[in-house]
């Protein structure tokens, strides 16, 4: 074993991958370019918050925009996957933020 420095970057992808998750660059890149895949006005009710294993979960504050979410879903998938690739995000879970 060496005492050599890691970058964390590198142990970041490297648990992103045992997970099961994107790595950090597709993650970035489906925040970055949220209104692209969505459109303003989507964008501006749906909200990319986080990625679990291969699952994007977004926040809504409209519970409306839940159901709507369910008939977008493979639309936006396939948004996403231009963006990022195949097999890296293969469902949208969507939450609620209530005021």
């Amino acid at each position: 074993m060496t005492n050599e420095p890691v970058h964390l970057r590198l142990v970041l992808e490297q648990l992103l991958k045992d997970f099961g998750t994107p790595d950090i660059k597709s993650i970035t890149s489906i925040v970055d370019q949220w209104e692209d895949i969505v459109g303003p006005d989507l964008a501006s009710k749906i909200s990319a918050i986080a990625i679990k294993g291969s699952e994007l979960i977004v926040r809504v504050d409209d519970p409306a925009w839940a159901s709507q979410i369910s008939w977008l879903e493979s639309q936006l998938l396939e948004k996403i996957e231009k963006v990022v690739g195949n097999e890296k995000v293969s469902s949208i879970r969507v939450r609620t933020n209530l005021k």
